[in-house]
């Protein structure tokens, strides 16, 4: 077994090489003293457009003048991935490479996610063939791929869109064709393949190639990829900037990852669920909205599709067949993201 004191295990893990490892999408300090923009910056009215935060104390401290938040690698861990003080310390000390737990403990084997060699962020051609398969603005397409979280490949074979994003925990594939993915010994057909490595609790989209998704005080979470793209649609025809589309890829995840929880702090969430027959959509709304609320999102709201129905007359059940509304519910898109 392995012994580290705490004081050790911040010496060992200095603050800078902590928030990399934890995925922070920020400039992060690599001295004393030297200030960047707050980690936290919906704790400020102004983004902290005048940096105010830095690392101290050898860089095993952190403060911030403007907000006030303050801590140190134990408090970093909780205050980031959203666990209480007792996880934090037992997280961080994992990271810092020992405790008391036993050594094959302390260090989880990561999955790596296993992406097609051709992946790519597509063109034209691309674009509008899958705008055309999921009645969207090509042009939207077109954003998604521009934030990283539309890719394109080949999947057992197909020639196939992806969701992931800038994190790689997570990727699903559709055909292009728009057919599902033939059985196999292993797997039944299905309409969506997930990427080996994948961990379906990452919310897909909540880490972009945007240079500053922090910033952003909305957050559009959907469910599943076709509705990811859905909300870079109507985030475009609405013209709402102020909005980052998300989506967790099925209603079965019971538990947000713990990483992705401190990314909801502060901010507003929209869910758009599915709307189920049987009302699972709802009901995995209701989990997430409880979840969001205890990681500090400041709003969380459903939207609630019943009673309205496509031009062919089909009853909307997602976000994605709202691009397709009948005229006399097309007032209700005003609704979608306002």
């Amino acid at each position: 077994m392995i012994k580290t004191t705490m004081e050790e295990a911040k010496k060992r893990l200095p603050l800078n090489k902590l928030a990399r490892r934890l995925g922070v999408a920020a400039e992060i300090p690599d001295r004393d003293g030297q200030c960047v923009r707050c980690f936290w910056p919906n704790r400020h009215p102004n983004g902290d457009r005048n940096p105010s935060f830095n690392f101290h104390a050898g860089l095993t401290r952190y403060r911030c003048f403007a907000c006030g938040v303050q801590g140190d690698g134990p408090d970093l861990v909780g205050q980031w991935l959203g666990l209480d003080a007792k996880e934090a310390a037992q997280r961080f000390l994992q990271m810092a490479g020992g405790d008391d737990l036993p050594l094959a403990c302390s260090r989880p084997t990561l999955r790596e996610l296993l992406m097609p060699r051709d992946l790519w962020m597509g063109g034209d051609t691309e674009w509008k063939a899958l705008g055309a398969l999921r009645r969207l603005d090509p042009m939207a397409i077109s954003l998604a791929a521009a934030h990283g979280v539309l890719r394109f490949g080949t999947v057992k074979g197909f020639p196939c869109w992806i969701v992931t994003d800038e994190s790689r925990r997570l990727a699903e594939a559709r055909r292009m064709d728009g057919r599902p993915f033939p059985a196999t010994d292993r797997l039944g057909e299905r309409k969506a393949h997930t990427l080996a490595g994948s961990d379906k609790s990452w919310p897909v989209g909540l880490l972009p190639a945007h240079p500053r998704p922090h910033n952003l005080p909305r957050i559009a979470l959907a469910e599943g990829g076709p509705d990811l793209l859905a909300a870079f649609h109507f985030c475009l025809h609405l013209d709402v900037y102020d909005t980052l589309p998300v989506a967790l890829l099925g209603r079965n995840c019971h538990r947000l990852h713990p990483g992705a929880l401190a990314h909801f702090q502060g901010r507003r969430v929209r869910i758009f669920p599915h709307a189920d027959a049987d009302g699972g959509g709802l009901k995995a709304a209701t989990r997430w909205k409880d979840e969001l609320y205890t990681a500090g999102a400041l709003r969380v709201e459903t939207f609630d599709f019943r009673g309205l129905y496509c031009r062919s007359g089909q009853t909307v059940n997602d976000l994605n067949d709202c691009a397709d509304l009948r005229h006399e519910d097309q007032c209700e898109l005003e609704e979608l993201l306002s």
